[in-house]
């Protein structure tokens, strides 16, 4: 039979009949229906959520804060340190004793026991430690080599802002010296660093003044800032230790003026005092730990701050009692040896006001009128009381405030100086014991917090 050839869709079919189109789609459609349905009755109606299972497989979503690239890995947060214990202040003073910085004032010895005991070691004058321990003779030393042991109280300091922060420190000679003669700068001494003495301070968690004075007398300055606190006054510390460098340095300077000026000269020299009584040509009670210059200041507002869990309550808003300025000329005043008048310019109210500005070394700055014998007790007011002297000429209610605190206190009077107080019977015990304050304090502290002190306890 003949070959029939036909074209469909431009395809050559063989031999074949050309396909009915409309049959096959109408028997496609049961299959298609078949297929649509199925699609339809296996859509969920709304989207469950996640299972767990399923988003632990989810990929990591990092959250990107302001400022920071999309391309740098997010950090996780670091774990916030246990709260370190509070070590309980069983003390004598606002904070414990416990991890303040200690200073030698003389050489010491070192022993095993609280009690004294076996001798282990010495350290000289001026070595820094700290305090791990506190007991009624002694104190257990840690030193920076890391080697323990007990020392006398008698023979030690401690540093005041690790154990008083309410006082207000301002150690100026550390920072910018005040030492003036009739308001006028002592060569080499006024407005320069005598010595360093601040460090970061691990017990205050803040950058303090290192501000030494004998471990008993502390105790006396403790009582001397709580009868200030009861007339809304804090202490302002200007010097406890002072190295015996500088005394020198600050008497040899004011010798070169008295040379050169006869109303310095004068100054320091009237009514029976003498340049000794200003600013000490051999040892002074500062080089042994038992004296302080310091002034007032009025609390306008106090604020209880945590120090490692023991809580102390500060000045938080304050004004530092003023300071009568020295003038000269007119027809009042204080004549030395030239024609001119020197005076302390101050208000008639001078309940808030010092006579002088602190460390103006002359006669205008005393407490009384003349000389008193400085190391013994009371002589100041027996002298007062028998009209030997008088409180000097320009003193002020604010000066009456602060010496009634510190006569109070236990401690004595310069007549000279009246920010100038002694602890008479620490200053015995450090001569005793061979102190003369040929060291620097420093600027490296051994302050710790309390609970950091007591790990190291054996």
């Amino acid at each position: 039979m003949a070959q029939r050839w036909g074209h469909y869709q431009g395809v050559r079919y063989r031999g074949k009949r050309r396909p009915n189109y409309l049959l096959r789609t109408v028997a496609a459609l049961p299959v298609l229906a078949i297929i649509l349905f199925s699609a339809l009755l296996l859509r969920p109606d709304r989207e469950e959520p996640p299972s767990d299972s399923s988003l632990s497989r989810l990929p990591d979503i990092s959250v990107i804060s302001p400022g920071q690239s999309a391309t740098e890995p997010q950090r996780p947060p670091e774990p916030r340190p246990d709260p370190e214990p509070a070590v309980e202040n069983t003390g004598y003073f606002e904070l414990p004793v416990e991890g303040t910085h200690g200073i030698a004032l003389v050489d010491l010895r070192i022993f095993a026991d609280e009690t004294g005991g076996e001798r282990t070691g010495a350290a000289p004058a001026g070595t820094a430690f700290t305090i791990l321990a506190d007991r009624e003779e002694r104190v257990l030393a840690r030193f920076q080599d890391g080697t323990q042991g007990w020392v006398a109280k008698d023979c030690i300091m401690v540093n005041l802002p690790d154990l008083i922060p309410s006082i207000l420190y301002r150690d100026s000679n550390a920072e910018r010296s005040l030492m003036k003669n009739l308001g006028s700068d002592l060569e080499g001494i006024t407005g320069q660093v005598l010595y360093e003495a601040k460090a970061y301070n691990k017990k205050l968690e803040r950058e303090e003044y290192i501000m030494p004075v004998q471990y008993h007398m502390a105790r006396k300055l403790m009582d001397a800032q709580q009868l200030a606190r009861e007339q809304n006054l804090t202490l302002v510390l200007y010097e406890g230790f002072r190295p015996y460098d500088t005394q020198t340095a600050v008497a040899n300077s004011l010798k070169g003026l008295a040379a050169e000026n006869p109303d310095t000269r004068a100054s320091i020299q009237k009514n029976g005092f003498n340049i000794s009584y200003y600013i000490n040509t051999e040892l002074s009670s500062h080089q042994t730990g038992s004296a302080v210059d310091v002034s007032l200041a009025q609390v306008d507002r106090w604020e209880e701050r945590s120090y490692h869990g023991n809580t102390a309550s500060v000045p938080e808003a304050y004004s530092e009692f003023s300071y009568g300025e020295i003038l000269t000329g007119g027809q009042e005043g204080v004549q030395f040896s030239s024609k001119a008048k020197y005076r302390s310019q101050l208000p008639e109210d001078t309940r808030r006001w010092m006579p002088t500005p602190m460390h103006e070394l002359s006669y205008l700055s005393g407490a009384f009128t003349g000389p008193t014998a400085t190391y013994t007790p009371g002589a100041w007011k027996t002298a007062l009381e028998q009209g030997k002297v008088q409180h000097a000429v320009y003193w002020t209610a604010g000066a009456q405030t602060l010496q009634d605190i510190f006569v109070a206190a236990g401690m004595e009077p310069l007549a000279s100086e009246w920010w100038h107080f002694n602890d008479i019977e620490a200053r015995s015990t450090a001569k005793k014991a061979g102190a003369t304050g040929r060291f620097q304090v420093g600027t490296q502290s051994c302050s710790l917090s309390p609970a950091e002190a007591v790990a190291y306890l054996p």
